[in-house]
């Protein structure tokens, strides 16, 4: 039998039927309107190697058309109304088939037939502003760009006024935009590129590719300052082929939004809200239905590993043992937001949503929790929710519960990282794990954030955790991160350090790092990596998350030292702890050395800890299997570093691959809590 290339079959049955009547052909018919919900919304797919062959084809009646494709690329999630998929159920539907397409569409022999969302460019969507928008980025200046699932903004990667410039209009001072190729052969004229980061690059997916910076020709230099790693896409649709091929460089590809806002949709809005930003636009009649961030990767070992869950890959469905056929939404964190929803053996998380601090994201956020509900069929019957009584979800959650008197579950934030990675590597019986991120409500009422637990798919015990410090002014803390070093340091290394600061102002942090009121414990390694970027020369405030410990990793991937601090490990009534304080004493003892040096004997010491702390609890509770999880095994010195070092112990270790490690993966933490134990 045959199927498209991209097709996934997920189950399928068979039955022995005697012929129906006496007619021997094979007819396609009408999808039926109603029947059994659907949990296989096909995911928007980067063009396809025919389609691309048919694009540079100059005798082809689709040579350079913009929307071209085909069974097997395309847009299939953003532009959907509803299932079955049908052309009448897709924005398509406003440009009706010309005869020569509706003649492919009627043969049995085209790769075309009864693929309903192609056309050409007799029937199908037009661009407006196309060469108005290549002869501005040619000349160093900012457009925005009406992508799949949603508006870019696009400058020259090369250009490095044109890159201070977006900068400056977009406000974003640091963070590292996302650079496009019009292929991987254009990519590999600026960067080393391995074989298995060109097969992600030219997967289905298609994703934004986080690689090591290791330049043939260089970029501008504020395309991502003060990080070791660059992201890379290639043209993934027809249209950014085409604007790239015109350019002839690479170009800077960012969403096109305002200060965290949710992804730009909509064309009007894209009109007022861009025209500060933007010197010129580029659209097409095509609508967007539902947005979709592009989704962001790395490869490990040659396994991707999904960083942002988005466009190619999301709808993100997963098959899961649900006895009890319980219908479950799971709200996730605050950062990085998403939901998921289970019915019947299916567990579904939607598109990256955002970061729930501003309303127009909040907005979003209700929308996609009516949206899943809805296109599922799955009215929930038990909420699941962080255990943060701050978080919006949170709050969402119990509302949510109260208004329909349902079920609502609240699952400590650690322990869903926890059960994300367990889950996904099929592991049975209790295991270990290593739990490090940023923040996370604590059971005891601290901030948790350096973990050490033992669990299953039913509880969590927290056998040990990083040696706790204070965060001066609480979350302050996160977005100033020299504050943190007044919980660590002496007052005179602290004062010396943060020289820079007013002396008042260093008088007062000092005092209340000693005020629990004011400055609340963790034992958060995020905020570890924060602290030791500041005292290694990371000097301003954080503008964007996890920007100092980015710092700090750059600085690391400079030298390749084994050395490493003992930590002391103290057993405290059971409980492994060790020592950060006095090692981060010792670091700052160090200071003025050499950073990079530095910087790695960070790492090393860390991932020495964790392995001696993991080490010992599996062998107090006789558990061979570990799972790492937590955004800060996106840093891949750390999760290298403690898969070998485990490894030598002679441990399993198992980590997030397609569920993200970061709290992208919290949601599906939470369903799979659900469903083991509503």
């Amino acid at each position: 039998s045959f199927i498209p290339g991209k097709a996934v079959i997920n189950s399928y049955e068979s039955a022995a039927m005697e012929p129906a009547g006496s007619d021997k052909s094979f007819n396609i018919v009408e999808s039926r309107e109603q029947g059994p919900a659907r949990f296989s919304i096909p995911p928007d797919i980067a063009i396809c190697e025919k389609c691309l062959a048919e694009f540079n084809d100059p005798a082809g009646r689709r040579y350079k058309y913009a929307f071209i494709t085909c069974g097997e690329c395309g847009p299939r999630y953003t532009y959907m109304r509803d299932m079955p998929y049908d052309r009448k159920r897709t924005t398509m539907s406003d440009f009706p088939m010309c005869s020569r397409c509706l003649a492919e569409y009627n043969d049995p022999g085209n790769r075309r037939f009864h693929i309903e969302g192609f056309s050409c460019p007799d029937c199908g969507p037009v661009t407006e502003g196309f060469d108005e928008t290549v002869n501005a980025l040619k000349k160093g200046k900012i457009a925005s760009i009406k992508g799949l699932g949603g508006y870019h903004i696009a400058c020259s990667a090369v250009d490095e006024s044109a890159v201070v410039l977006l900068r400056q209009r977009k406000r974003r001072k640091a963070k590292p935009f996302a650079v496009m190729f019009a292929s991987v052969e254009m990519a590999g004229e600026y960067l080393h590129i391995s074989r298995d980061e060109v097969k992600c690059l030219q997967s289905a997916v298609s994703p934004i590719l986080i690689i090591r910076k290791n330049f043939k020709k260089e970029l501008a230099p504020s395309v991502a300052p003060d990080n070791g790693y660059l992201g890379i896409m290639i043209a993934y649709t027809p249209l950014h082929r085409l604007i790239l091929d015109a350019v002839g460089e690479p170009l800077i590809m960012t969403s096109a939004n305002i200060a965290g806002d949710p992804l730009i949709i909509d064309d009007d809005r894209a009109l007022t809200e861009l025209s500060e930003i933007v010197d010129v636009s580029l659209v097409h009649n095509r609508e967007i239905l539902r947005r979709a961030d592009d989704s962001i990767s790395w490869i490990h070992g040659g396994d991707e590993i999904s960083v942002r869950m988005g466009r190619g890959r999301m709808p993100f469905p997963l098959k899961i043992e649900n006895s009890g056929l319980r219908k479950i939404l799971a709200l996730g964190a605050e950062l990085k937001s998403n939901i998921s929803i289970v019915s019947g053996s299916n567990l579904v998380t939607s598109n990256h949503i955002g970061d729930l601090a501003t309303p127009e994201t909040f907005a979003h956020f209700h929308d996609t929790v009516d949206e899943m509900i809805d296109y599922y069929q799955a009215e929930p019957d038990l909420i699941v929710a962080d255990r943060h009584p701050d978080y919006e979800s949170t709050s969402f959650a119990r509302d949510y519960a109260e208004e329909r008197d349902i079920e609502i579950k609240q699952v400590q934030h650690h322990y869903a990282h926890f059960l994300s990675a367990y889950f996904e590597n099929k592991l049975e019986g209790r295991a270990a794990g290593i739990i490090f991120d940023g923040t996370g409500y604590g059971e005891d009422g601290t901030i948790w954030g350096g973990e050490f637990f033992t669990g299953d798919l039913h509880s969590f015990t927290r056998e040990g955790h990083l040696g706790c410090f204070s965060l001066p002014g609480g979350e302050r803390a996160i977005h100033e991160p020299w504050r943190i070093l007044a919980g660590l340091l002496e007052r005179e290394d602290f004062f010396d350090i943060c020289s820079s600061k007013d002396e008042d102002l260093l008088e007062n942090i000092f005092t209340i790092s000693q005020n629990r009121k004011f400055s609340p414990l963790t034992s958060s390694a995020g905020r570890l990596f924060d602290a030791a970027g500041v005292l290694l020369g990371f000097g301003n405030d954080v503008s964007y998350e996890a920007q100092a410990a980015i710092y700090l990793e750059a600085k690391a991937l400079e030298s390749e030292t084994p050395d490493f601090l003992e930590m002391p490990l103290v057993n405290d009534g059971g409980i492994y702890i060790p020592d950060t304080a006095g090692f981060f004493r010792e670091l700052n003892s160090m200071r003025g050395g050499d950073s990079a040096y530095l910087a790695r004997l960070f790492h090393n010491s860390l991932i020495e800890a964790g392995a001696l702390t993991a080490e010992r609890i599996c062998s107090k509770e006789n558990i061979e299997n570990v799972v790492l999880s937590g955004g800060v095994f996106q840093n891949r010195i750390m999760l290298y570093g403690l898969e070998k070092r485990l490894a030598s112990m002679g441990l399993r270790v198992f980590f997030n691959k397609k569920i993200p490690a970061n709290d992208a993966g919290i949601s599906a933490g939470q369903a799979i809590y659900g469903v083991y134990n509503a």
